[in-house]
C-alpha cells in the first residue's frame, strides 16, 4: 500500500455510529484529518459482530452496513487519503449491558473492571469467530477500504489468549506460548485466505 506521507491517524473509538451504522458525523470527523494532510485514517472499533462490541456507538462491520461503509471510504479517497478499518471482538471487556450475552474470555474470568464473570468460549464459538473475522474482512475489501488492522490488543477476545493469568485452557489453545497465541495465528490466516491481497492486513 502506497501512502501520500508517513502519518496515520490511529483507531480510537469515536463514538458517532448508533445503532452500529455509519453517520454523517463519523464522516466529518475522519476526514477532517484526512484533509488536514495525513496519508491514512483508521475506522474503530468495527465490531465483527454484536456480541463483539466494546462499547456504545460502535461500527458493526457486516454486510448489511455496506452502503454507509462505501460513503466512509469514498469520501476518505475524495479528499484524498486512505481508509483503514479496525476490526475486533471485545470478549472480556464486552459487558452483557452492551452485548446483552455474557461476555467470553479463554477460561472463566472474573473481570475486575467490569465486575462481571465471562464464561469460557467453546472451540465450536473459536470457530465461528475466526469465520466472522474473515467475513469482517471480505466487508472491507468490498465497501473499499485500503487496509484492515486487526485488534489483538487491549484485553479484547484475541489478546486475552495470551495471558497465562486469564488463558486457563488445557487444550491446544493454552499452556505454552505457542498455544496461547494459535487462536491468533489462526484469525490471520482465516482472513488472508479470505481477502488474499485485496487490502492491506
Amino acid at each position: 500500500l502506497t501512502l501520500r506521507n508517513l502519518v496515520i491517524k490511529a483507531a480510537t473509538s469515536e463514538g458517532r455510529s448508533p445503532e452500529g451504522k455509519v453517520t454523517q458525523a463519523l464522516i466529518d470527523f475522519h476526514r477532517g484529518f484526512i484533509e488536514g494532510g495525513i496519508a491514512m485514517t483508521t475506522l474503530a472499533y468495527c465490531a465483527i459482530s454484536k456480541a463483539g462490541f466494546a462499547a456504545p456507538g460502535e461500527i458493526l462491520m457486516v454486510k448489511e452496513n455496506i452502503v454507509g461503509l462505501k460513503k466512509f471510504t469514498e469520501a476518505m479517497h475524495q479528499a484524498g487519503g486512505k481508509a483503514s478499518a479496525q476490526l475486533g471482538h471485545a470478549g472480556p471487556v464486552a459487558t452483557k449491558k452492551i452485548t446483552g450475552v455474557r461476555p467470553i474470555a479463554p477460561s472463566r474470568f472474573f473481570n475486575l473492571t467490569s465486575l462481571q464473570t465471562c464464561r469460557a468460549i467453546t472451540l465450536e464459538e473459536m470457530e465461528e469467530i475466526k469465520e466472522q473475522f474473515a467475513d469482517a474482512a471480505a466487508v472491507a475489501v468490498e465497501a473499499g477500504f485500503d487496509a484492515i488492522e486487526l485488534h489483538f490488543g487491549h484485553l479484547y477476545l484475541v489478546s486475552s489468549f495470551f495471558s497465562p493469568w486469564i488463558n486457563k485452557r488445557t487444550d491446544q489453545y493454552g499452556g505454552s506460548i505457542e498455544n496461547r497465541t494459535r487462536f491468533a495465528k489462526e484469525i490471520l490466516l482465516a482472513v488472508k485466505a479470505r481477502v488474499g491481497d485485496q487490502l492491506a492486513i
